[in-house]
């Protein structure tokens, strides 16, 4: 997996190659281009399996939403930039695209020593890692706006 080294100030431990690790969007939208409010709720799912998998080779999930899109779930960045390229399926014209929020995850570091660090440098030493947006939680305590840990 590659050499460990320790995190600074923290007591943890970071891989000095997970830098290296580029992330892609591995959740895609479905959509078929319709003309008389057609979805996919009246193709057979057999064809659809069969033409995405012919295409892009076995994806890790399929699954049809409510409102009649497909949600396809991939393995790895190859059938990520193939499925995008798709234009049809089976005939069927469609449209795909990543999926607007499947792909990234949210979450709160809670570090002391951050706390004089701007967001930016923050952002800047963080995006290796995939980070792409840094934001400070601030509470009003008499009146002042503090910066929080967090």
């Amino acid at each position: 997996m590659g050499k460990r080294k320790s995190g600074p100030l923290s007591g943890q431990q970071i891989v000095s190659n997970f830098s290296k690790v580029s992330n892609f969007p591995t959740f895609f939208m479905i959509k078929r281009n319709f003309t008389a409010n057609e979805t996919f709720h009246t193709v057979s799912p057999f064809l659809v399996e069969k033409a995405i998998t012919e295409t892009v080779g076995e994806v890790k999930s399929t699954k049809k939403l409510r409102y009649g899109d497909l949600l396809v779930e991939f393995h790895s960045r190859k059938q990520s930039q193939q499925i995008v390229k798709l234009k049809k399926i089976s005939n069927i014209p469609i449209s795909v695209s990543p999926h607007a929020s499947l792909n990234s995850s949210k979450g709160v570091i809670t570090c002391g020593e951050l706390l004089n660090v701007a967001t930016e440098e923050i952002l800047k030493e963080l995006q290796g890692q995939g980070v792409s947006h840094v934001r400070r939680i601030s509470i009003r305590r008499d009146g002042q706006l503090l910066n929080t840990n967090f």
